[in-house]
């Protein structure tokens, strides 16, 4: 892993190449068998931390991602696949698993990589996590075909995707409900009863992590899909960070042995003797998933750039597959060689992603410079599938901070800087942050100001922020505006220009100061917070309503 991260090389690879060496077709330390199910549990913990990320409100609003981008990629690769392979052989029912299976791209590999890009919080995270969370669903018609195709059930198809369809339901809704009652009473009980080493939230997240996934894979559903509703549901809870501080362990230790079960199905000896056979369809795969799923990014409104940096980060083939044809080949499906080439396609193919990844991130910055469009034209191609999201006008650190606050609750924003070496570094460090003037109104309407919850000033020129006030109340006049200043002085007319709340910079210095200078002298945290807040509400209020302020006035 050292090595690889020097030559800044993803760690998933080091994983990979760790399972095939230690697994059956290498040392034979442990065997893939003995290890799977360890290696499943890391997607699990990924998908319920994923959830924790996220909210209903904000999974509304990427329903039309989710259910339209997503099941067009799905369906047109399967049936491009399966096409192809028809013309090839003629045998309609291998076609048909092998298309949807090719067609699902890996979650866990994916995701991490966008985690390690910091990247959760840009088109690429969204787009990417839309699409994956369709293809968790498709797994389900996909595992219910698999004995109808092989003569061994006799449900119609019709009929076995019905009861498929119901159960699905039956759990997610059970799952939902259950959640909605209890968790909030468990976290609460166990917040107040849990000692100084977390061993009850910690075990308390567990239970819920695993009865999720239990859940869902007793219906027939993956067991991934009930963490990430798990994960949802403990979102909309006050507890999310108490879970999510509880499950990073596991999820970082099951991830890694995900990773290495992959690697353990890389057979090097075979790989090496159908080279040429396997190089040609992993092209294929990559090739075709590419190009779907760029034209259908584009067809929904997103730029080239991060439409094919898209479709080569989901190109590969996913986890789901070796399931779905280890089903095929038992039920005579699939002819045993064929499966196992396309087992190897798909390992080989999710071995490639990060440097897919690292390819089309470099693609995709050479594509959008190319592109000759306006500012603002690019920053509408780029906040325009944004809703309920905040907007920071400032790559400075303490929008950095805010940002860094936003995106650990999952909450969507965008930041404006004027600087071009900011936004630069900000790309660089998976910020979705573009260059361009927050007081200028067709900025404003190009970041969906419409759509927004807030804007954030956080730019220290005073001049620009009152510029910026003006045109946001002239535009906006309901918009929720936060102001970042030095100091509470003259804040007055920052208030009359349209300014919702005014936080001072060296004052909220100041009191966390005091705060910490009080814990060392053995003030309680909570007798701390209440100060704080005390000064807070009392210096924040004068401020309104006086022009002239002490520092260190406040109100009883």
């Amino acid at each position: 892993m050292a090595i690889l991260k020097r030559f800044k090389l993803s760690p998933v690879l080091g994983y990979l190449i760790a399972g095939a060496a230690i697994g059956d077709h290498g040392l034979k330390i442990v065997t893939y068998d003995q290890t799977k199910l360890l290696g499943e549990l890391g997607v699990v913990f990924l998908l319920f931390a994923i959830g924790l990320e996220l909210s209903f409100e904000r999974l509304k609003a990427m329903r039309r991602y989710v259910f339209g981008l997503g099941t067009l990629q799905v369906l047109t690769t399967a049936i491009v696949i399966a096409g192809a392979m028809v013309l090839i052989d003629g045998n309609s029912s291998a076609a048909i698993i092998t298309g949807g299976g090719l067609a699902l791209s890996s979650t866990a590999l994916v995701m991490q990589v966008i985690e390690e890009n910091r990247s959760q919080s840009t088109q690429i995270g969204r787009i990417s996590l839309a699409i994956l969370l369709l293809q968790d669903l498709a797994v389900v018609p996909l595992l219910v075909i698999v004995p109808l195709l092989s003569g061994n059930s006799q449900a119609s198809l019709a009929t076995a995707l019905g009861i498929a369809f119901l159960k699905a339901i039956v759990a997610l809704l059970t799952i939902f409900v259950a959640g909605r009652v209890l968790l909030r009473p468990i976290f609460s009980f166990i917040s107040s009863e849990s000692n100084s080493a977390n061993e009850l939230p910690i075990s308390m997240t567990l239970l819920i992590v695993l009865s999720a996934a239990w859940s869902t894979e007793t219906f027939g559903l993956s067991l991934a899909l009930g963490a990430f509703v798990a994960g949802v549901l403990v979102a909309e809870t006050e507890f999310r960070l108490q879970a999510e501080e509880s499950i990073y362990p596991f999820k970082s230790l099951f991830l890694g042995l995900f990773f290495m079960t992959v690697g353990m199905n890389i057979d090097a000896l075979e790989m090496y003797e159908k080279l040429s056979h396997i190089l040609t369809l992993s092209i294929a795969l990559i090739g075709i998933k590419t190009l779907i799923i760029t034209a259908f990014c584009i067809l929904f409104g997103f730029n080239k750039g991060v439409a094919f940096y898209s479709g080569l980060l989901l190109s590969q083939g996913g986890e789901f597959a070796f399931i779905l044809f280890s089903l095929g080949k038992e039920s005579g499906v699939l002819e045993e060689s064929s499966a196992n080439i396309s087992l190897l396609v798909v390992t080989f193919t999710m071995a490639l992603t990060p440097l897919l990844a690292a390819l089309g991130r470099k693609i995709a910055e050479k594509v959008d410079k190319g592109l000759g469009k306006t500012p603002t034209q690019i920053i509408e191609l780029g906040a325009r599938d944004l809703t309920n999201h905040i907007i920071i006008a400032g790559l400075g650190n303490i929008g950095k901070m805010v940002a860094r606050v936003l995106e650990a609750e999952g909450t969507s924003y965008v930041i404006l800087d004027l600087d071009e070496d900011r936004v630069k570094e900000g790309l660089t460090d998976g910020f979705p942050v573009f260059k361009g003037d927050v007081s200028q109104a067709d900025t404003l309407k190009a970041l969906g100001t419409d759509r927004a919850l807030a804007i954030i000033l956080t730019m220290n020129n005073q001049v620009t922020i009152k510029k910026s006030l003006k045109t946001v109340t002239a535009n906006y006049p309901d918009m929720q505006v936060i102001v970042k200043l030095k100091s509470l002085k003259n804040s007055r007319e920052f208030y009359d220009l349209g300014a919702t709340t005014i936080i001072p910079e060296s004052y909220e210095t100041g009191l966390q100061i005091g705060g910490t200078v009080l814990k060392f002298i053995g003030i309680s945290e909570q007798e701390i917070n209440r100060i704080k807040v005390q000064f807070r509400l009392g210096n924040y209020i004068v401020a309104k309503k006086e022009d002239s302020l002490s520092e260190v006035e406040y109100n009883d």
